[in-house]
C-alpha cells in the first residue's frame, strides 16, 4: 500500500511529469531515473511507471534487452505540455536559468547548447524593498536617481504605481512629484532610497497605464513573398498577422522589442486602436 502512486499528490505528479518529459524528449525512461532523482525506492518507481502507463499508454513499450520504457513516433503528452527548456536541460552544456553574466559557457567538446546571456542588471535590495513597500502601501518615496537623459544625480520624490519589464530591465511606473507627471524610472539607476511616507497629494490618474491599445503586426511589406512567409512561420503568424493587447504605457517597449522602430525592421505595425 505504501508504494501506491496517488496522482493527486504534488510529489507524485512531479514524478509522473518527469516520466513524460523523458519519454517525449529523450525517448526512453528507466526506473533508475526516478530513484536517483527523487530518492525513492525501486518499488515506488515501479508503481509510478505503472501509474503513468495507466494515464498515458500511447506508443510506450518496454524494451526487454535495454530494460527501459521507450516512446514511439505516435507518443503524445497528457500529463504536461512540453516546453523547449525541458529539452535543453537534458543536453550537454545546457544553460542554467539563473546563470550570471560573469559565468562562462560550457567549453567541453560534447556541449551542444549555448546562448547569448543578457548582462545582469544590478538593483540594490534595499531599493527594491522600499519601492515595493511604497507601491503596496500607496505611499510616496524619495530615491536618489541617476538620469542618463539629464546627466544628473539627485533625489526625486515619486509615487510608484506599477512595475514594467521591457525585456531587459525593470522599470517603476511612478508619479514624479516635482515634474507633476507620470514617468518610467529604471530600478537599477536608483542609487539610494528613503523609507516610504504618506503622499502629500494624490497624483492624477495614469491614463497611459490604465488604457490598453491593440497592436496589429505583420511581415514587412518590403520583403519578398518567401521572406514574408519565413517571418510568419518564425513568429507563428496567421494570414492576418498577430494582434497584441498592451498597455499604452508599455507600447514603446513592445515596439523596441519587436524592432518596430528600426529602418531594417522585418515586421511592421499596421495600426494602433484604443
Amino acid at each position: 500500500m505504501g508504494n501506491m502512486t496517488n496522482e493527486e499528490g504534488w510529489a507524485a505528479r512531479e514524478r509522473l511529469r518527469m516520466i513524460e518529459v523523458l519519454l517525449w524528449w529523450r525517448g526512453w525512461v528507466r526506473r533508475t531515473d526516478l530513484t536517483e532523482c527523487f530518492s525513492i525506492s525501486p518499488a515506488q518507481a515501479s508503481s509510478d511507471l505503472q501509474k503513468f502507463l495507466q494515464l498515458n499508454s500511447s506508443a510506450v513499450n518496454y524494451h526487454t534487452a535495454r530494460k527501459r520504457y521507450e516512446a514511439g513516433e505516435a507518443f503524445s503528452c497528457v500529463v504536461h505540455e512540453p516546453q523547449w527548456e525541458e529539452a535543453l536541460a537534458l543536453l550537454p552544456g545546457s544553460i542554467p536559468e539563473r546563470r550570471s553574466s560573469a559565468a562562462q559557457p560550457d567549453e567541453s567538446a560534447d556541449a551542444v547548447v549555448d546562448s547569448v546571456q543578457p548582462l545582469r542588471r544590478a538593483v540594490k535590495e534595499n531599493v527594491q524593498r522600499r519601492v515595493y513597500l511604497a507601491l503596496r502601501g500607496k505611499q510616496s518615496v524619495e530615491v536618489r536617481y541617476l538620469s542618463v537623459n539629464s546627466s544628473s544625480r539627485r533625489w526625486r520624490k515619486i509615487v510608484p504605481r506599477g512595475f514594467g519589464w521591457d525585456g531587459h530591465r525593470w522599470h517603476v511606473r511612478a508619479w514624479d512629484v516635482e515634474a507633476a507627471q507620470w514617468k518610467d524610472f529604471v530600478l537599477g539607476r536608483m542609487e539610494d532610497c528613503r523609507w516610504p511616507v504618506a503622499v502629500d497629494e494624490e497624483p492624477q490618474r495614469d491614463l497611459d497605464w490604465e488604457t490598453f491599445v491593440t497592436l496589429k503586426i505583420k511581415p514587412n511589406r518590403k520583403l519578398d513573398k518567401e521572406a514574408q512567409e519565413a517571418i510568419r512561420l518564425d513568429y507563428g503568424m496567421g494570414a492576418n498577422g498577430i494582434t497584441l493587447r498592451v498597455r499604452k504605457a508599455m507600447e514603446l517597449y513592445w515596439k523596441r522589442r519587436l524592432d518596430l522602430e528600426g529602418d531594417t525592421k522585418v515586421i511592421e505595425r499596421l495600426e494602433c486602436d484604443s
